[in-house]
């Protein structure tokens, strides 16, 4: 599973990777290079992340996450 492509637009915000930063304990650099790579099973959609992004863009975890 990866981020949508709605997601990955949404969370590419100053404020949004700075949070995500904060809770996988990374640099928002690091964040970054993640929202580009947007591996499948990545970092980005650990149980601690998507809450972060639901809370702060207000997406459903089902338009969040894309299911191969």
């Amino acid at each position: 599973m990866k981020l949508s492509e709605a997601a990955l637009k949404l969370i590419n915000t100053p404020a949004i990777r700075h949070e995500l930063a904060g809770v996988l304990n990374r640099t928002e650099q690091t964040i970054i290079r993640y929202i580009k790579a947007n591996m499948n099973v990545g970092p980005l959609t650990t149980l601690v992340a998507l809450e972060v992004i639901e809370r702060m863009t207000k997406l459903p975890r089902e338009e969040i996450i894309k299911r191969l």
